[in-house]
């Protein structure tokens, strides 16, 4: 039997009624309303003898409802949807989040389709669903569409992404550093000191399905997976655990569109772990741009700027392309290095081409930076010095700045 479905589709406050006969390749779909009016359309449908069609209306309020059409079979499923607009049914696409139209059809099974509704008499929403195993557990991916005028496009409120029931969050990604590290980087004095310190990164990959917290120290490294997660005003409390391993973490939140941590208050793991974090930028939480790492704090707040020498010459460093962040000197790129710097030299700036002069570069303060030519390994390991310092001062600070 060809299946069928009542609603009132065109908002008239009437029901039409819709009927489906599938075939090879197609659906056919007609409307019909109570004086004998119809419409008429070929939806998609999977290239198999037997193919099993479902219809389903998700409400536009007053304007009437869209129709989905579901085409089945064991070879594959296909998917579409239609507005009756007068005495024609019209393709309403459905856009994916890089702007493209979803595929038709897809392998037997990916999906599940339904309605969704975010409040009481709201417009319904098209909710597409998958589930897989991960590393983690089992991996849930939630897209839902809106209805905008002539399109579905994606709606990030009642989309989401679960790792073993907890949500993945689209957060900013950055590495954190405990407060005393950033005492020392916003010093701009002996970046060495930095390197006791541990680091804290929330890797949120909504992509692959995993969702951990990963400290670095130079005692080792430590990443326990987030077992739970409980939203606390502006806040969020994660749970994580590996083995007999446990922290608990309270993300403050920020940014334009509450997504970045600004404040990690992590317990439970004692030292070097147990400290308050940051993103490079911010400081107690306060920060008017955060960056995904002191590199490209130091290069977009420090580095970048018209330098002077002693014999007055001056050269301009400039940023170049976006995080991580090069610098340009004259036509030369330069990746920035703090890994191979070796005291008193606080950043290497290496010729992005692989040859060409390394330069050191040491941190006097906020307004003046010494640079000294290095020689670099190629095997790697730390630059070393190959000749005197030159002092440059920043452009427009004081004479007598330090």
């Amino acid at each position: 039997m060809a299946p069928s479905l009542a609603a009132d589709l065109d908002g008239d406050g009437r029901e039409e009624t819709v009927t489906a006969s599938p075939g090879r390749g197609v659906v056919r779909v007609t409307v019909k309303d109570a004086t004998g009016r119809h419409a008429d359309a070929k939806a998609p449908a999977p290239k198999s003898d037997v193919v099993r069609v479902a219809l389903s209306a998700g409400s536009l309020g007053s304007s009437g409802a869209l129709l989905l059409v579901e085409a089945a079979s064991d070879s594959g499923d296909c998917v579409s949807v239609w507005r009756l607009r007068g005495d024609r049914l019209e393709r309403v696409p459905i856009r994916e989040s890089a702007g493209q139209d979803a595929p038709d059809c897809f392998a037997a099974g990916a999906w599940t389709w339904q309605w969704r509704t975010s409040g009481e008499g709201r417009p319904a929403a098209l909710v597409r669903e998958r589930s897989e195993t991960g590393p983690q557990g089992a991996f849930t991916v939630r897209d839902a569409f809106a209805f905008a005028g002539f399109s579905l496009e994606p709606d990030a409120a009642l989309s989401g992404r679960e790792i073993a029931g907890v949500a993945i969050p689209a957060w900013y990604d950055a590495v954190l550093y405990s407060n005393a590290a950033l005492e020392v980087l916003y010093s701009r004095f002996d970046l060495s000191r930095l390197r006791p310190e541990p680091t804290l990164r929330i890797s949120a990959d909504r992509a692959r399905g995993s969702f951990s917290i990963r400290f670095a120290a130079p005692g080792g490294d430590l990443e326990l997976p987030v077992t739970a997660s409980e939203p606390q005003g502006k806040a969020v409390r994660l749970d994580a655990r590996s083995g007999e391993k446990s922290a608990r973490l309270v993300v403050h939140l920020g940014g334009a569109d509450g997504t970045v941590p600004m404040m990690v208050e992590a317990a439970g793991l004692g030292a070097p772990f147990d400290q308050i974090y940051g993103p490079a930028g911010s400081y107690h939480g306060r920060a008017a741009k955060v960056f995904p790492d002191a590199d490209d704090e130091l290069a977009s707040e420090e580095l970048a700027s018209t330098w002077i020498d002693p014999r007055g010459g001056q050269t301009t460093f400039d940023l170049a392309g976006a995080p991580p962040y090069r610098i340009r000197i004259e036509k030369e790129l330069y990746t920035i290095d703090r890994t191979r710097a070796e005291k008193p030299i606080d950043v290497v700036l290496a010729p992005e081409t692989g040859t060409g002069r390394a330069w050191g570069i040491t941190l006097r303060g906020k307004n003046v930076i010494e640079r000294t030519p290095v020689s670099c390994p190629a095997g790697g390991g730390p630059c070393r010095p190959e000749g005197e310092p030159d002092r440059l001062r920043r452009l427009g600070a004081r004479a007598n700045a330090p």
